[in-house]
């Protein structure tokens, strides 16, 4: 058996380098569920290759060893039930694995970045990863040529760069960047402990065995490196939306940029959702058959204070499909009145991973990808897709609900306890005004009708133009503001009443979504991004999840009829038939100001739509803020060598006091502004010798050569008698030679004496040299360090 020796040193290095370069596929994947199993794979083929290279006969077999390593671990991982012992591969195992790369084949050619990490992709990401694991433990480690492995670490990088929208960012690339320059110190040192044992220094131990020194050439590589990989960081985080579009050529590929297009995905849309109101320009985003209906896009049932959005989702992909049919919505009982009504939907240049749906959805049909739903929330997502340029078919219930139930509805279960969550730190004014408006009623539904009807009385008024009062928050401190100001638009209207029904005990949250739209003259209804509005949905046992309206009619026109007062009757009941249809007035109540809107004016805003993709804060082209920046920076990096220069000077005269200081000081300066004016000085020169040659040089005549002989004879004096007397304005005849070099050189040499003076570069070779020091007193710290914890007494 071959005895086993040798470093783990690098073998460790490089599968650190690795796992940290898998890092840059973050951007690549919705969530994190690869990573874990990836850096599994990593550490297994590297203990593969490590034992089959210790007790292997050749080189060439080890890549064979970590092969073995990484298919036993996908075997186990993805297949060990159709497995012998869940290691020996079987017919029914390698179909398993077959078909999870296929799956995760077509998954890939069918969804963008950001990807969903479904059973296939994880299975190709980890099987990718581990190769190229393999690769890299091959080069560095076996083969011994570090600065090739880059080369499969690289084809990571390619992935987010070809395929994420927001490529790699400048961390990922850091961490990176620091397991390749580890791995290829720890290779270099490899290399060179084989070119012999020199004696580097002197032991009093016994049996002590000399090794290589090899601090300097460690040092040297720390310092390249350290300057490479902080220019790599500084760049990006000074310029952090730096990519190809910015300079014009679309879509970038590295950077944190957003890329070009418009292209907007939001989580939460109520955060934009002023945005899209205010935008000078209208947009066309969905076009649909049937009746008129408001189209949800998300409900928000988490409110934390500063905001409201959805909370987190975990759903089966098995049991929760669209097209497999939605469950009947919570709360909505068997006798509350529906009609069943059909949809065809086509979205345009909206981008979202919520799905625009009238509410309660029964089933979605014909449609492309996966999109899952929630039971509690009936919030409708795309795994791995979105809306852009989505058809699909509806079917809903048009629901009609009865004032009088809703009046009667027993208190709701303790399971919607969470719809009543607010913060604890919450201003008590919030449920002072709320209880000031609902004194004296007892039931949720008149307390719910009561302030609806406050907040679309003429107290408030409706306006997106409030970003100097209330702003675009739907938190604590925006409906102070809004009930401080009595304006605001319906996110605000909306999340007030919401948050005081909490407070009065009604379970609520906020749905964002889109009003009916307005119809095309041709069967259809077209909503633009003018339609974006949100309402409030509050919870009645019996009744489920019941819309408001209480944002002004000047935007939404008459509240839902189960929630007019004429219709709703007073709290001992009497409600008139609400009548059939849902929509009449009520969810879908339509937008005065849109259906004002002609007819012949939906074409031509069809036509205008442009090719880029929007969404619910994808507002108008801004001011290229970017491009800006860069030049400012690019500005005050060319300011930076003669601000220097002024400060360098400044600090110099003000420290000088005595004469003999004044004498040195101004010595210093006149040599920084002749090497400024390209003037190069002679070390053997004495200063007598070097005025003659530079009056000579430059051709100085009357007073600058006269200051100039006087600065010699002043720095001569200093040199040899320090207890010297003043000999006049030393300062004013620096700058009389400085007007005397001005006036001998071209344009040229007077701007780059002023904009970028030579004499700066011992400055930075000042710094420069700081820095390097510093590093030097950091590598020695470290080997300190490192022997004291690695060095142990050897046996005689």
């Amino acid at each position: 058996m071959t005895r086993v020796t040798g470093s783990l040193r690098l073998p460790v290095t490089s599968a650190l380098a690795t796992i940290a370069a898998t890092i840059c596929l973050g951007s690549t994947f919705l969530r994190a569920t690869w990573f874990i199993p990836s850096v599994v794979a990593v550490l297994l083929v590297t203990l593969g290759c490590e034992l089959t290279r210790r007790f292997a006969s050749t080189r060439a077999v080890v890549p064979l060893g970590g092969a073995v390593a990484l298919a036993a671990y996908l075997l186990l991982r993805y297949a060990g039930d159709s497995a012998w012992y869940h290691l020996v591969p079987t017919a029914a195992s390698l179909d398993r694995l077959d078909t999870l790369a296929a799956a995760g084949r077509e998954d890939i050619a069918r969804y963008a970045a950001p990807i969903g990490v479904s059973p296939g992709i994880e299975f190709l990401a980890v099987a990718g990863i581990g190769l190229v694991a393999l690769a890299v433990d091959t080069l560095a480690v076996t083969a011994r040529r570090a600065a090739l492995a880059g080369m499969p670490l690289l084809v990571m990088y390619t992935v987010p760069l070809t395929v994420a929208p927001d490529g790699v960012s400048w961390l990922a690339f850091a961490i990176g960047a620091v397991g390749y320059l580890a791995l290829l110190l720890a290779e270099s040192r490899e290399r060179v402990s084989r070119w012999g044992r020199p004696m580097a220094k002197i032991s009093p131990r016994p049996n002590w065995r000399p090794e290589p020194e090899t601090a300097p050439l460690g040092q040297v590589g720390r310092r390249v490196g350290a300057t490479a990989l902080g220019l790599a960081l500084v760049v990006p985080a000074v310029i952090p939306d730096l990519n190809a579009s910015t300079f014009g050529f679309g879509n970038g590929g590295f950077g944190n940029g957003s890329g070009g297009g418009n292209k907007v995905s939001v989580v939460n849309p109520i955060l934009d959702l002023g945005k899209d109101l205010r935008r000078p320009q209208d947009r066309p985003v969905i076009s649909y058959s049937g009746p008129a209906a408001r189209l949800r896009l998300v409900g928000l049932d988490e409110f934390t204070g500063p905001q409201w959005k959805p909370s987190e989702l975990e759903v089966s992909r098995d049991n929760n499909n669209v097209e497999d049919g939605l469950a009947r919505p919570p709360g909505l009982g068997r006798d509350v009145k529906t009609t069943k009504t059909r949809y065809e939907v086509q979205v345009f240049d909206l981008k979202q991973t919520w799905l625009p749906l009238p509410y309660p959805t029964t089933k979605v049909s014909a449609i492309d990808g996966t999109w899952l739903y929630d039971r509690d929330s009936f919030n409708v997502f795309g795994e791995n897709t979105s809306t852009l340029q989505l058809t699909y078919g509806v079917r809903a219930l048009d629901v009609a609900w009865d004032p009088v139930a809703l009046r009667n509805a027993p208190p709701a279960p303790g399971s919607f306890k969470p719809y009543l969550n607010v913060p604890k730190d919450i201003d008590p004014e919030i449920e002072a005004q709320a209880r000031a408006q609902t004194r004296g009623l007892d039931s949720g539904y008149d307390r719910a009708l009561a302030l609806q009807d406050w907040l679309r009385s003429e107290e408030f008024t409706y306006s997106v133009d409030v970003q100097d009062t209330v702003g675009d928050g739907n938190g604590s401190a925006a409906i102070l503001s809004f009930l401080e100001n009595r304006t605001g638009y319906c996110v605000q209207f909306s999340s007030t009443m919401a948050v005081m029904a909490r407070l009065l005990g009604i379970p609520a949250r906020v749905a964002v979504g889109f009003l009916p739209g307005t119809p095309d003259g041709a069967g259809r209804r077209t909503v633009t991004l003018h339609d974006a509005h949100a309402w409030p949905e509050l919870y009645f046992e019996g009744a489920g999840w019941v819309p408001f309206e209480p944002t002004p009619a000047i935007r939404t026109g008459e509240p839902p009829s189960w929630a007019q007062a004429a219709t709703a009757g007073g709290p001992d009941g009497g409600a008139t038939d609400p009548g059939t249809d849902a929509n009449s007035g009520g969810a879908g109540a339509l937008n005065p100001r849109v259906e004002e809107r002609r007819r012949s004016d939906i074409p031509g805003l069809l036509l205008d739509t442009p090719a880029g993709p929007a969404a619910i804060g994808a507002g108008p082209v801004q001011v290229p803020v970017i491009p800006l920046l860069i030049g400012l920076g690019i500005l005050l990096l060319l300011a930076t060598p003669g601000v220097v220069r002024l400060v360098v000077r400044r600090r110099r005269w003000s420290g000088a006091h005595g004469a003999a200081e004044k004498a040195r000081a101004a010595w210093a300066d006149l040599q920084d502004t002749a090497t400024d004016f390209g003037y190069s000085w002679l070390a053997p020169d004495t200063p007598r010798a070097g005025i003659d040659r530079l009056v000579r040089d430059r051709a100085l005549t009357a007073e600058p050569a006269q200051a100039a002989h006087r600065l010699a004879m002043a720095t001569e004096r200093a040199r040899y008698a320090p207890e010297m007397a003043e000999v006049g304005d030393l300062r004013a005849d620096v700058d009389a030679v400085r007007s005397g070099l001005a006036g001998s050189s071209s344009g040229f040499t007077r701007w780059r004496a002023r904009l970028l003076p030579r004499s700066t570069r011992s400055v930075s070779t000042a710094i420069g040299e700081r820095f390097a020091d510093g590093l030097d007193a950091f590598d020695r710290a470290t080997a300190r360090i490192t022997t004291g914890l690695t060095r142990r007494p050897r046996r005689s």
